[in-house]
């Protein structure tokens, strides 16, 4: 007996694996070519295979029972085949042709993005489902972490030259976009739809890196219908890089001009064998002196992510993301004697002892649930925190011996604060049909609130004490002077009412928003979208009162006609409103001003054509728009005599324009990104007398923007490549009016229009890839912007970036 049961032990591997079965298979297209990176699951998740060039996969070791497999791609539409395993029949060959789809398998962005090319061909910002750029009834500009490779950018602000439309406002987190300002409090930068604290309150200053960024969205228009309280210019949305399903792994390796030297590393792929838990590693570091006196800077970013494929129907995403900069703060260049080219460049009020220490973090989940094929809910979350330590000086924004302009009178700072950014998006999508119309139905709210730290504080000097004796902070443009300061000697101010108001400040908005995108024919589409935003402050003002409430109704139209197979012609409205901090209405002399600022409100009317080319490889835009913004709120040079900012607030701000941008390849070899951009900007009814009739700031009428780059296909070139490129921009009015030498007149200034060229060189060879770009080639002393004589923005002389990069 016992002989028997060892026997039957020995046997039962040899028993199980004869019970075991195999599907072999091929996913094609509708026009039978094979389709690579299709991941092909078992609907339990216990077996997953992912094709290959061919197209083809295989799943073994499966039970002999009925199989359900599903396919799984961004490109694609979802396929469903069931197979039949039995003893007699354990194996099994399919074929599966899928649909191309852009909506296939997600509603909210969980899985990363596979193309490897400058044309992106779906965005959520647009719709807040994924929807086919063509598709959607607004202008949207895209730029993806290739064509930011090839650029070598590190920050958001070199990215702008790509985007038709787009300019920097100053160095800062701080673009004009369609003649208005993003940033400061008149743009939040949304992190994969979602408001991020970026660009808002102190943490404009400083602009967020690239190194986890798949691609940069930029949704012309007010985007308010989608998101509540964005700048009507457009809505800038950052997608963070997502998990992969095939193992990929890279790491770059750079040096450059200013003592540059930087390293990046990005992994992604299955952290199981049944690949349904994904993974992806990002982290980047730099150190550099830049090209500003006094202005070395350290940069760390770190960015895990985890994709959970829970089932056919549900999928999780979260993503923590920390970054520490530990630099100085630089307010710009100030203009000595009004002479923009009298000084270098490089000079800055910085001191040796300034610090500005930086910490974000941010943790961003999110969910999407397949309760049948028409109903899907999504949900996102993220929880972002600003924390800054500070020490500088600045310019008080006034001359020590106006009208000569030559010495600064200073300010010292001395912050640490701390600000909350939470979002909570959740909504659900119906896909159903009435009689022959076709309905993609969004219905869904947002949450979100700010509020800053209590325990925030500050320290503002104006004088220090040289030998007992009170003595003004000055810096004289023509010597310049750089030492390590004791604050210890610097008067101290008593604590501004404005920083009072900011640390209390707690402030909350809720969107309830629907949309529904109908096909009305197979050429007609339709767009109607409506958002009611309920936005009120918590604050207890001591006199009963503790709430100050903003709403409005929010609109959004649109349309599409495919007039050819690959050419959309779009037409749509769309409206804006950005509530004020409430402080701005109840304590309105703080700020300059006998009466309440009223809230912003703008629409816009846009149309033109979008079209792919070259077998859908290049996609391209043409639009022409009018958008008109009242109440426009205007930071100005002045102070008021606590040291808060002085503003000003406009009856009419308007833009009229016409843009044009391709992206994509127009060969396999050759890829190009063109841009240009007519923009003719006027305000009305100003606040400022003199400002009637001018063009908006830092507004330019013409810019454009050209990156080409060819890959070499001939034998004895092969590997190498080239690119060219640079950008134009026209003059722009600055800010705040300027005093004139001599007489101290008050006049416009206006930034000089510049052109500025780049090149690079490519070289790949294996898995190692060499590429060294050059800025800026015939060193132009340029401005890409500013506010005033105190605070203008030069551009980087000419600079080079080698970079070594090795992927395995």
């Amino acid at each position: 007996m016992r002989h028997l049961l060892f026997a039957f032990f020995w046997l039962m591997p040899l028993f199980s694996f004869a019970q075991q079965g195999q599907i072999t298979g091929r996913i094609l297209n509708n026009d039978g070519r094979p389709l690579e990176g299709v991941s092909v699951v078992e609907t339990t998740g216990r077996f997953a295979a992912l094709t290959d060039a061919q197209g083809r996969f295989m799943l073994d070791q499966l039970p002999l029972e009925q199989i359900t497999l599903v396919t799984r791609s961004l490109n694609f539409s979802e396929a469903r085949r069931t197979v039949l395993l039995t003893a007699e029949a354990p194996q099994a060959t399919v074929e599966i042709r899928l649909t191309a789809s852009s909506n296939a398998l997600q509603e909210v962005e969980v899985l990363g993005r596979k193309e490897t090319t400058y044309k992106s061909d779906y965005s959520f910002v647009g719709t807040r489902t994924a929807t086919a750029l063509i598709d959607v009834p607004q202008s949207i500009s895209t730029v993806t972490k290739e064509l930011m490779e090839d650029r070598q950018v590190f920050r958001l602000t070199d990215v702008v030259r790509n985007v038709a439309g787009v300019a920097q406002y100053s160095h800062y987190d701080d673009f004009t976009v369609r003649g208005f300002r993003n940033g400061y409090e008149s743009g939040f930068r949304l992190l994969n739809g979602l408001r991020s604290g970026f660009s808002y309150g102190n943490s404009f200053t400083q602009a967020p890196l690239t190194v986890n960024l798949e691609r940069i969205e930029v949704l012309k228009g007010p985007g308010a219908a989608l998101f509540g309280d964005i700048n009507p210019g457009g809505t800038i949305n950052m997608v963070t890089k997502k998990p992969l399903a095939e193992a990929r792994k890279a790491v770059t390796f750079s040096t450059g001009s200013f003592n540059t030297t930087r390293a990046t590393a990005d992994f992604t792929g299955p952290l199981n064998e049944q690949k349904n838990v994904l993974y992806r590693f990002n982290a980047g570091y730099e150190k550099t002196n830049t090209f500003r006196d006094v202005n070395d800077t350290k940069s760390l970013m770190i960015a895990p992510t985890v994709t959970f494929l829970v089932s056919d129907k549900t999928t999780l995403n979260a993503e923590l993301v920390y970054t520490h900069i530990d630099g100085y703060l630089d307010r710009g260049l100030p203009i000595r004697a009004n002479d923009l080219y009298a000084t270098s460049r490089s000079l800055t009020l910085s001191q040796p002892s300034d610090y500005f220490r930086t910490n974000t973090y941010y943790l961003n989940a999110s969910l999407t649930h397949k309760f049948t094929d028409w109903l899907t809910l999504s949900a996102s979350y993220l929880d972002f925190t600003y924390n800054e330590n500070l020490s500088e000086h600045r310019t008080l924004n006034s001359f020590a011996d106006a009208p000569a302009n030559t010495v600064v009178n200073l300010r010292y700072f001395d912050r640490r604060a701390e600000e909350y950014t939470k979002n909570l998006s959740t909504y659900f999508s119906l896909n159903r049909n009435t009689g022959p119309i076709a309905h993609k139905v969004v219905v869904g709210a947002d949450y979100i609130r700010f509020n800053t730290d209590k325990q925030s504080t500050m320290f503002e000097a104006r004088q220090k004490l040289v030998n007992g004796v009170a003595t003004p902070l000055t810096f004289d443009l023509k010597n310049p002077l750089y030492e390590i300061q004791d604050p210890t000697k610097y008067i101290r101010r008593p604590l501004p009412q404005f920083f009072v108001d900011y640390i209390n400040s707690v402030y909350h908005t809720v969107g309830i928003y629907a949309q529904d995108q109908l096909e009305v024919t197979p050429r007609l589409g339709v767009l109607l979208g409506v958002r009611y935003e309920l936005f009120a402050d918590e604050r207890d003002y001591g006199d009963g009162s503790t709430t100050i409430p903003q709403r409005r109704l929010l609109p959004r139209a649109g349309l599409t006609y495919s007039l050819l197979d690959n050419l959309n012609y779009f037409a749509s409205y769309s409206s804006g409103f950005r509530p004020l901090k409430p402080e701005y209405i109840r304590f309105p002399e703080r700020y300059g001003r006998t009466s309440a600022f009223s809230p912003e409100t703008s629409y816009q009317l846009e149309t033109g054509l979008k079209g792919e080319f070259f077998d859908k490889a290049l996609f391209g835009t043409v639009a022409v728009y009018q958008i008109e913004k009242r109440n426009q709120l205007v930071a100005t040079n002045g102070l008021t005599a606590e040291g808060g900012q002085v503003y000003r607030q406009n009856g009419i701000a308007r833009s009229r324009g016409a843009e044009v941008e391709l992206t994509g390849n127009i060969l396999p070899n050759f890829s190009l990104n063109l841009n240009y951009a007519f923009n003719h900007t006027e305000v009305l009814d100003a606040d400022l007398l003199a400002e009637d009739g001018q063009p908006l700031a830092n507004a330019p009428k013409h810019m454009g923007g050209l990156w080409a780059k060819y890959v070499f296909t001939t034998p004895t070139l092969r590997g190498f490549g080239i690119g060219v490129g640079g950008n134009y921009v026209g003059n722009r009015r600055s800010e705040n009016q300027v005093e004139a030498v001599g007489t101290g007149a008050k006049y416009w200034a206006h930034w000089p229009s510049y052109t500025v060229a780049d090149v690079a060189l490519f070289y790949t060879i294996n898995r190692f890839n060499f590429h060294v770009n050059l800025n800026n080639v015939f060193d132009k002393y340029y401005f890409v912007g500013g506010y005033d004589f105190f605070r203008a923005s030069p551009g980087a002389p000419r600079n080079f970036m080698a970079t070594l990069g090795y992927t395995f």
